[in-house]
């Protein structure tokens, strides 16, 4: 019944005109330019230290992806600060250049350290991060659900354990409301894995994806 209840609103939907995007998201792709991924890289070659202690072999965490992955995220003198999952869309436009803007429990803050740091790494792949002060942003570590609380970190260098699970490119179905051009319906329908890119074994570790 309620897979013939969802032909029939695809079929309404397609009468109002919709369309089915990927990549898009719930946001607005920023767009990377040779500029932004220069500085970025820069950050990454000169504020990370990057340890790889095992190559995964699914798809990578690049930008316009939703990642997820498992982090244990400590300060110097061994004290944990989180520990779990955490999801994030990398490279959608919102009140800050990197933003992730779902609601879930778990939901990276704007931690670029972070991130730059999951750049690169493939699903099922586990990496040490040290993360330099200049790349923490002090604050949430991640955002989660009102009522539910969330972990705060300083500015402080961090050691961040992280196992990659999942990167996939969004696909958003959206309907317009004709004459008016307007989304009546925009709701994410799925998370496709692309292959591509590939992380060759020449690429130095601060390359960013």
């Amino acid at each position: 019944m309620q897979k013939h209840a969802l032909i029939l609103l695809i079929l309404a939907l397609g009468q109002a005109g919709c369309s089915v995007e990927e990549g898009v998201g719930p946001y607005r792709p920023l767009e990377l330019t040779g500029q932004d991924r220069i500085q970025l890289e820069e950050l990454k070659r000169e504020f990370l230290r990057i340890e790889d202690i095992r190559i995964g072999d699914g798809p990578l965490a690049t930008w316009g992806r939703r990642i997820k992955a498992n982090l244990e995220v400590r300060y110097t003198d061994g004290t944990i600060i989180y520990e779990g999952s955490i999801s994030d869309d990398v490279g959608f436009a919102g009140s800050v250049f990197l933003y992730n803007a779902t609601n879930k429990a778990g939901t990276l803050s704007n931690q670029i350290g972070i991130r730059l740091g999951l750049n690169g790494m493939a699903v099922g792949g586990k990496r040490r991060i040290t993360i330099q002060p200049k790349l923490v942003d002090a604050g949430p570590l991640v955002k989660s659900i009102p009522g539910y609380g969330g972990a705060d970190v300083r500015k402080d260098t961090l050691i961040v354990e992280a196992t990659l699970t999942d990167s996939c490119v969004l696909t958003l179905l959206r309907a317009i409301q004709l004459p008016t051009s307007r989304y009546v319906v925009e709701r994410e329908v799925g998370c496709r894995d692309h292959v591509e890119p590939r992380r060759s074994s020449s690429d130095p570790i601060w390359k960013l994806y």
